[in-house]
């Protein structure tokens, strides 16, 4: 979004993603602090916390709320864009001028002279099966 609209909606999406991640933090220290004053033997200070932590959990609730429907406006705006793309087309990686081969090399069968010079025990050069008879096929 552009213009006035669009940081209304930015500044708001910040606002929004930061208070819906810290609210639930002052929720849990409020509920806290009311257990401690109701336990202390306060019980109009632990009304008063259980009060705060109501409007704190709405206030949390409003908050999610209006993230998520301002997150959609700025998705839709995004995809009305074309998501940045420039003429509808997708970019694509940098080619390195190196092309793999798709041909695969020849199998090795028993008795082949290039099997390991071992021979037919199946051990290579380094003393170490071959990948033929270790089973990796």
């Amino acid at each position: 979004m552009r213009g006035p609209m669009g940081n209304f909606v930015r500044q708001s999406l910040s606002w929004g993603i930061v208070s819906a991640l810290l609210l639930p933090i002052l929720l849990s220290v409020v509920t806290g602090l009311r257990t401690l004053l109701a336990a202390l033997g306060d019980d109009v200070g632990a009304r008063f916390c259980g009060r705060v932590a109501l409007a704190v959990a709405v206030v949390w609730l409003l908050a999610v709320v209006a993230t998520s429907i301002l997150a959609g406006l700025a998705a839709l705006d995004a995809a009305d864009r074309g998501c940045g793309r420039r003429g509808g087309r997708i970019p694509r990686p940098h080619r390195t001028g190196r092309r793999r081969s798709g041909r695969r090399r020849p199998h090795r069968h028993e008795g082949d002279e290039s099997a390991g010079a071992a021979g037919d025990d199946g051990l290579g050069s380094d003393g170490r099966l071959s990948r033929r008879d270790a089973g990796a096929g």
